[in-house]
């Protein structure tokens, strides 16, 4: 029965990687699924919109539907009671999949008295914390999960319990970044913004269409024979071959990106992610969609995709471009034939709308809209 509940949470957070609004309902599930009483979503890397420490966010965070009043009170005391859970964890010796509980970060007596346990976590019912982590595009995730003292603690014994999902939350994080926040839709054309080409899949396998970009990557090196796709390199056609079959059945969330060889161009990432009923009607068909990413590009950050996330101005979009491709405020105002003090006013406006205070760290948040290598 625990498994049946872990699985139709998996599939809701699969949904909630095309809509942002089902990320609250599935991460609840997920925690009800786990014997949690709320989680939330987060990764290391502060300059993310989703980063562990939220004291200075900009937008929305996915935290499970029981998980909103005690973030709220997360955020209103954690000036004066800061949490061991941001910075302990990292100084574990864990590999990259890893499961752990608040007895490895924490003592007792420390929980007595930190200002933490005293004025969040007992006032907020969440005394007891656990994390499931794991890489995606080689940045580290976590589930954070929360207990409150009726239930009682997590223990290192669960750890099999909650690490089963790990591999499918890959997967849902990877699909989240491509279009989670994206409010144009999930449709095969955003892909086409994003670089990606992207191919659908009926259950057996058999292409049902694919995108402009995809359509790019077919000729002498990978083609469409008999409504499938080959590689004309033996050794990665197996590789691909394999994967698709291992996409088709019903282990598929377990299959691992795949690197296909091409003759004088870079080499080629395949990733898959199956589609729930939610993204089989927003992709208007196709049961698995299949995407490509070339391992040795870097996709041109688009200025209508930085308008549509941070709601930048287009003029505001034109300097943040130039500035996340390495460009300094005098190239960039030259290039854009503006005066260095507009071009300032408006960097002063992004700084504002997208959280940061300076020009490296808007370039690092600006790089996670690329499509990053999968490797």
């Amino acid at each position: 029965m625990a498994a049946d509940a872990i699985a139709l949470a998996i599939e809701a957070c699969y949904d909630a990687a095309f809509e942002f609004e089902r990320w609250p309902g599935a991460l609840q599930g997920l925690a009800d699924s786990l014997g949690a009483s709320s989680c939330a979503l987060r990764t290391c890397e502060q300059a993310h919109p989703f980063a562990a420490d939220q004291r200075n966010k900009v937008g929305r965070v996915p935290d499970s539907t029981e998980h909103a009043q005690f973030s709220a009170l997360w955020h209103e005391r954690i000036g004066d009671a800061p949490s061991p859970h941001l910075e302990r964890p990292q100084l574990l010796a864990k590999p990259p999949v890893s499961f752990t509980v608040e007895d490895e970060i924490t003592t007792p007596e420390e929980r007595k008295v930190l200002p933490y346990y005293r004025e969040i976590a007992r006032p907020g019912h969440r005394e007891w914390w656990a994390s499931v982590g794991t890489v995606v595009n080689n940045r580290k995730w976590c589930v954070s999960l929360y207990r409150d003292a009726h239930i009682g603690p997590f223990y290192p014994s669960e750890a099999d319990h909650f690490l089963r999902v790990a591999p499918d939350l890959s997967r849902v994080i990877s699909a989240a970044e491509k279009f989670g926040e994206l409010s144009v839709g999930p449709s095969l054309v955003t892909l086409d913004r994003l670089n990606c080409g992207a191919v659908l899949l009926d259950n057996r396998g058999c292409v049902r269409r694919f995108n402009e970009r995809a359509a790019t990557l077919f000729g002498s090196d990978l083609v469409v024979r008999h409504g499938r796709i080959r590689a004309t390199d033996q050794p990665s056609d197996a590789r691909l071959q394999g994967f698709l079959r291992a996409a088709v059945s019903v282990v598929s969330v377990r299959s691992k990106p795949v690197v296909i060889t091409r003759q004088g161009s870079p080499w080629l990432i395949a990733g898959v992610m199956p589609l729930t009923a939610l993204g089989h009607d927003l992709f208007n068909g196709g049961d698995i969609l299949l995407y490509f990413t070339n391992l040795m590009t870097e996709p041109v950050l688009d200025e209508q995709l930085l308008s549509l996330t941070f709601k930048l101005t287009v003029a505001e979009a034109r300097l943040a471009s130039q500035l996340a491709s390495g460009e300094g405020i005098g190239t960039a105002s030259a290039k854009l034939g503006i005066s260095r003090e507009t071009a300032r006013t408006q960097l002063r406006a992004v700084f504002a709308k997208t959280g940061t205070c300076r020009q490296a760290e808007l370039a690092a948040l600006l790089s996670r809209l690329r499509i990053p290598s999968l490797h």
